[in-house]
């Protein structure tokens, strides 16, 4: 005899209100809420402030308000305009940041687009990873493909991949003026990859088959198999062919 699946219901909370965990479709905050247990949903909006005792599970995420989740997160795709913050680790397969997310462990996604400001305490890995904006990575950033147009400062301990990038950013006057007083450049450690091509960043090690170093650099090592550029205003310590 079939199971039948428990039927999911609307959750709303528009003032303010605490419930429980369970099994939803469409979860709405537009107050101020707290879900003390695991949430299994469809979809979870926030236009006010939530804060989520446990884990969650959905398949979109878009915060407008602020959001607090303390347990791990699946998600298929989340959209952050406001502030976030998840205390664990998360997968997600989409991800689009244009406000401000603080991850306490890793993540883990297919596409990572940053147009706001991305914290993250562990390593960050995905296929893609774009910024426009800033980041702060702990760990390891590993990506087939990373595309950094920089506009703010951005740092990670290591970054490796397939094609990286980095780009000082042509930004608008708007953000030229929020920009200043800010060093608008990379800072990590290694850099590892087989084609490399760099601007405005700093780092002990660049390894990898074809590199190139262009304005604004400063690093220590390079380290190459087929080819090496490097422009006249970078600055490179020692350069090694493997």
């Amino acid at each position: 005899m079939e199971q039948k699946q428990q039927p999911r219901n609307d959750l709303n909370i528009s003032g303010i209100g605490r419930t429980g965990g369970g099994v939803y479709k469409d979860v709405k905050i537009d107050g101020m809420g707290k879900i003390g247990g695991d949430i299994d949903c469809l979809t979870f909006t926030s236009n006010g402030t939530v804060g989520v005792e446990g884990s969650l599970q959905a398949e979109s995420m878009n915060i407008n308000g602020t959001a607090k989740v303390e347990g791990p997160a699946t998600l298929d795709k989340m959209v952050i305009d406001g502030m976030s913050t998840f205390d664990d680790h998360v997968y997600c397969r989409s991800v689009v940041i244009n406000g401000r997310v603080t991850f306490g462990e890793s993540l883990k996604s297919d596409k990572v687009e940053v147009g706001g400001i991305l914290k993250t305490k562990g390593d960050v890995q995905c296929e893609t990873f774009s910024v426009k904006g800033h980041f702060t990575i702990g760990g390891l950033l590993n990506a087939d493909h990373v595309d950094i147009k920089l506009n703010l400062p951005c740092s990670a301990q290591e970054i490796g991949g397939e094609h990286i990038v980095v780009r000082k950013w042509k930004s608008p006057r708007f953000w030229e003026q929020f920009q200043h007083g800010f060093s608008t450049r990379l800072k990590t450690h290694v850099i590892e990859g087989d084609h490399i091509d760099l601007e405005y960043t700093e780092a002990d090690t660049v390894r990898g088959n074809d590199v190139s170093i262009g304005p604004g650099c400063t690093i220590r090592l390079v380290e190459y198999k087929n080819t090496f550029h490097q422009d006249p205003e970078a600055k490179v310590g020692s350069c090694v062919r493997i």
